[in-house]
């Protein structure tokens, strides 16, 4: 696999950004909530705080994430992103139940709100910050295919709402002179964190476990699908699997071929599928690895090779290869064939 040194160098610049900006958000936070007491501004200035420390993890991540395989990691050091991924999520969640106790504490013991519109000043201009800064991370995580800046991107999004958030909080109180209003509006930005965190953290877990992807399994099928006209010594392809480390991608599965091909016919034919998988995927960071069956009598039906002198039956069906087919049995071995399957 390749390693693209300025996909890597994107990813840093991303996260160095990214930390940097962190800081100053906090520093700006902490003096509107000096200013104005506000517990909606509280909450604000505690996301920063987990946002730190969040995007210092995945600052040391990121760069591991990209370190080549070795002797330890035969397969490389990309499954630490969705630790990163997942400690930020936990972060998150720790962060929203402790701005609900801030909450309810002020509910029970109102405190005193003041610089009501320095302090939304100052928070409106971090959010419009944290706002560019969050679509600027997720769109690099999404170019660089880095689950650690689209989590830290989707954080600082959130970031951004809870700074809105505290400003229509401190407008309200303004407004109304209603000082409940503040308690209540970090109680509901505490919710909405709290939902981003379960949301990466699930994310993480996933990743871990390798959970299959439906969309990255139908790419691939809809790949291979797309050549097999050209290629109709590629009789049937089965139980394809894969999994995810950081940007890289492991799969596998089963082809049959026409048992008489010779061992170099049957390499090109690798050749031609790994490439077929790189671009249905979009990125060079693919590692294949496809076990060849001999084709035997039972799979006559499904071959659509023009000329072959050992057929024992004509070709009478056409399977489409969906992500349903490929990650099954092979086509012979499937006693229920379903309708969306024939074409």
């Amino acid at each position: 696999m390749l390693v693209d040194k300025k996909e890597i160098d994107l990813k840093k610049k991303a996260a160095l950004i990214s930390l940097s900006i962190g800081f100053l958000m906090f520093f700006g936070k902490i003096g509107a909530y000096w200013l104005t007491g506000s517990a909606a501004v509280l909450s604000d200035a505690l996301e920063s705080i987990v946002h730190i420390v969040a995007t210092s993890f995945a600052f040391y991540s990121l760069h591991l994430s990209t370190k080549p395989a070795d002797k330890e990691h035969p397969y490389g050091h990309g499954k630490i992103e969705f630790f990163s991924a997942g400690f930020e999520g936990a972060m998150i969640i720790i962060a929203a139940f402790t701005i609900i106790a801030y909450a309810v504490r002020d509910i029970v013991f109102p405190r005193e709100i003041s610089s009501l519109d320095v302090g939304a000043g100052i928070i409106t201009a971090a959010s419009v910050i944290n706002l560019l800064l969050g679509l600027y991370l997720i769109r690099t995580g999404k170019k660089t295919k880095s689950l650690i800046l689209i989590a830290d991107g989707k954080h600082v999004m959130t970031d951004s709402v809870t700074s809105f958030g505290a400003v229509a909080a401190l407008i309200l109180v303004l407004i109304t002179d209603i000082k409940l209003f503040d308690p209540l509006v970090a109680i509901i930005l505490a919710l909405n964190i709290l939902w981003t965190g379960k949301h990466l953290v699930r994310e993480s877990i996933g990743g871990l476990m390798n959970e299959n992807d439906d969309k990255i399994i139908s790419d691939i099928g809809s790949g291979l699908e797309s050549q097999r006209k050209e290629h109709p010594d590629w009789i049937d392809v089965h139980r394809l699997r894969y999994w995810k480390s950081g940007d890289k991608y492991m799969v596998d599965f089963h082809l049959i071929v026409p048992y008489y091909k010779s061992v170099s016919e049957s390499h090109e034919t690798v050749d031609r599928l790994e490439r077929r998988i790189i671009d249905s995927l979009g990125t060079k960071q693919v590692e294949s690895l496809i076990h060849l069956d001999p084709c035997n009598p039972r799979c006559c039906y499904i071959c659509t090779m023009p000329e072959c002198g050992v057929r024992k039956e004509p070709n009478s069906k056409y399977i489409k290869w969906d992500s349903k087919k490929i990650t099954s049995l092979p086509t012979y071995d499937i006693d229920d064939v379903s309708e969306e399957m024939l074409t």
